[in-house]
């Protein structure tokens, strides 16, 4: 759960990058300092199987890309 927010990370997306059934997936946290109220953005991948990218897609209810 995010400090200002309930959800912890936003903007999942998945991508195929190979025809062997590799994908990357991609998602966005905000992180907070102490004494500011600004977020700081911060973008992670991770590669992984066709297996990896399903449950992914099925746990944060986007489809498979």
């Amino acid at each position: 759960m995010g400090k200002y927010s309930s959800d912890g990370a936003y903007g999942f997306k998945v991508q195929k990058i190979d025809p062997s059934g590799i994908y990357r997936l991609y998602w966005t946290v905000d992180y907070y300092y102490s004494d500011s109220r600004l977020r700081y953005p911060r973008a992670f991948s991770r590669d992984t199987n066709q297996q990896g990218a399903e449950r992914f897609c099925r746990k944060h209810g986007i489809p498979l890309g």
